[in-house]
């Protein structure tokens, strides 16, 4: 009997173990099996992400380190600004892709003389900057940079200001047409506009110029666009460069036909068909005159003292 009770019980056990099971989703496997998979998964998806996310602030990081050494190396020759405001703009291209426009720009202010005419005693931090471009507009990205107070700046180097991040998208328009560098440059090159109000209340802007720094880092600051005459000019320097180092003779111009000359030859042509008409001309006159004078001959033979020429 004990026997029984004994065998039913642990019947009754099993079964509702067995029920219970499924329910709790796999609780009574190995631990191993169930949560190392979960925590392999979440393991690996963290990481990749903080991976990501350091890959994009050391690059941030980097290219704020190599821009800012890029652009007070450029604008260190500046003595005293090109305008009222005292300041000077560096502008760099982060990214460009040249398939569909998109671009991301980096415009920073910088410090270089102290502010005149009416821009006297604005302080930086009320100075907002516009661009404008001729084929592109952007959008701007906060950078959690603030502007900086340079009234008691005590160097004489430029002295950064503001850095602002662009998201800009060439239109499609432009993008028509065919590219070359020069275009390009054009396209993401902005019209730099400083605005401020002055000590009397009044609106003051003024633009600054971006040739004085751009370009320094990132897009295109490794090429050199040139115009046509630049490089025309560039070839000349070239060839007269190994024409003192006696690496290519010189030729006298004007003494070899170089070309196939298709002038020449319509000329000639020409000038050999005006002439055969011209001589074709003279000797039907040359007939027309024999043949006159000798009709004339035969006529005036009979009268006295006249001898006909034959």
């Amino acid at each position: 009997m004990i026997w029984t009770s004994t065998a039913m019980v642990s019947l009754f056990a099993a079964s509702a173990l067995a029920s219970t099971e499924p329910t709790l989703g796999g609780m009574f496997q190995r631990r191993g099996d169930v949560l190392d998979p979960r925590l392999a998964d979440a393991d690996s998806d963290g990481l990749q992400k903080r991976q990501t996310t350091a890959a994009d602030l050391t690059n941030i990081t980097q290219w704020n380190t190599d821009t800012s050494a890029a652009c007070m190396s450029a604008l260190s020759t500046l003595s005293i600004a090109s305008n009222p405001s005292g300041t000077a703009v560096c502008y760099n291209l982060f990214s460009l892709d040249t398939n569909n426009g998109s671009f991301k720009a980096d415009l920073r202010l910088f410090q270089v003389s102290a502010p005149f005419g009416d821009f006297q005693g604005i302080p930086p931090t009320d100075i907002s900057v516009g661009l404008q471009y001729d084929g592109a507009t952007v959008s701007p990205v906060s950078t959690g940079v603030q502007a900086r107070d340079i009234e008691k700046r005590q160097s004489s180097a430029p002295t950064e200001l503001q850095a602002y991040m662009f998201i800009g998208q060439i239109n499609q328009d432009k993008m028509a047409q065919p590219m070359t560098m020069g275009i390009l440059e054009a396209l993401v090159m902005p019209t730099v506009t400083l605005t401020g109000k002055n000590l009397a209340g009044q609106t003051v802007s003024t633009n600054v110029s971006s040739n004085e720094a751009a370009f320094v880092n990132g897009i295109f600051s490794t090429d050199v666009a040139l115009s046509d005459f630049s490089i025309a000019s560039l070839a000349v320097d070239t060839i007269t460069a190994q024409m003192h180092n006696g690496t290519v003779a010189f030729v006298l111009p004007g003494v070899n036909i170089l070309i196939f000359p298709v002038g020449l030859v319509l000329t000639s042509i020409w000038l050999v068909i005006g002439v055969g008409f011209y001589a074709f001309g003279t000797y039907e006159r040359y007939n027309y005159r024999d043949t006159y004078r000798s009709r004339k001959a035969r006529m005036d033979g009979s009268k006295p003292g006249y001898t006909a020429r034959i």
